[in-house]
């Protein structure tokens, strides 16, 4: 029992000796490089998301399947850890908890607001699987609500300005959010605080909005009818401000103008390119691979990593 204590202990001040840095040099890519350019921005909303997760990502993985058992099958017996031993395992429970504050603060923020919005809403039908929702009086125009089972909910307003086609596109935007999973990769990036990030985070959010702008149209008329929902529901929602887990077609997050002007430049070329999901899960297979094949050699390297910077 004390043994396995003592591998928990040492395998969180692992985690926040490679988080921390991690997520430094994240800020320091992002700050010096704010531009990313592929070929479509659903490929930079990836890669975007991608490199604010990734410290994380990283960390967890290599504390769990590396640290952790080289520190079981190669640690000494004799307790050996020190005082900082301690304040790195105190830093990370401080960023794992600060993370998971985040996310309840924020997730009860949101189920406040849903919950009032759907008073007397019932539905309207839905989208292959994608139920939708006539929210009642005082909600968004158009908003996806829920992480797990996300949700489209429609306003009175919306159907009041909107003509059929820009509403039916404008559903459309929302639903490439919930392909993409948006509103759960929100819930990721509260649970991974680190200061310097928001620039990072604004970014992949409004790269998110673009995205799903392209998945939503297929021609020009159809980018033109998304660019007047934008331009009548931004004019009728000045002051509505959507929970930090929820996605609105108009909100304060992510500026009207450039959609439009993006829209308003459509051309069909370029626009459908193939995903770079794809190459990205050949590069983590190959790793995987490598790691499997060479897994002692791996353990055995971290623990000397571990015997060098966790004290």
């Amino acid at each position: 029992m004390i043994f396995a204590a003592r591998g928990i202990l040492v395998s969180l001040a692992f985690f926040a000796t490679v988080y921390c840095p991690l997520s430094l040099l994240v800020v320091l890519v992002w700050r010096g490089a704010k531009k990313f350019g592929p070929a479509t921005a659903a490929n930079a909303a990836n890669l975007l998301f991608g490199l604010r997760i990734f410290p994380f990502a990283a960390s967890a993985v290599v504390t769990i399947f590396f640290a952790f058992p080289s520190f079981w099958l190669l640690e000494r017996i004799s307790l050996d850890e020190d005082a900082g031993t301690f304040i790195l395992a105190l830093c990370s429970l401080l960023i794992l908890g600060a993370g998971l504050f985040r996310v309840l603060r924020v997730q009860t923020r949101t189920t406040r607001a849903v919950t009032q919005w759907l008073r007397g809403a019932r539905s309207v039908g839905a989208d292959g699987r994608m139920p939708r929702l006539r929210a009642s009086e005082g909600a968004p125009p158009l908003i996806l609500v829920g992480s797990w089972k996300p949700r489209v909910m429609i306003s009175d307003l919306a159907t009041a300005v909107l003509t059929e086609a820009e509403l039916r596109v404008a559903v459309r935007h929302e639903l490439g959010h919930a392909r993409s999973w948006d509103n759960l990769k929100k819930v990721m990036v509260s649970l991974t605080p680190f200061p310097g990030m928001r620039g990072l985070e604004r970014a992949w959010q409004e790269t998110a909005e673009l995205a799903a702008d392209e998945a939503a149209v297929a021609n020009r008329q159809e980018a033109l009818d998304l660019a007047a929902a934008l331009i009548k529901l931004s004019r009728s929602s000045q002051q509505w401000i959507k929970p930090l887990l929820a996605t609105g077609l108009v909100s304060g997050s992510c500026s009207i103008g450039p959609r439009v002007r993006r829209l308003l430049q459509w051309r069909t070329a370029g626009r459908r390119s193939q995903p770079a999901g794809s190459w990205s899960l050949l590069v983590l297979f190959a790793m995987f691979v490598g790691l499997a094949g060479n897994y002692g050699a791996a353990l055995v390297l971290t623990h000397r990593l571990t015997e060098l910077f966790v004290p």
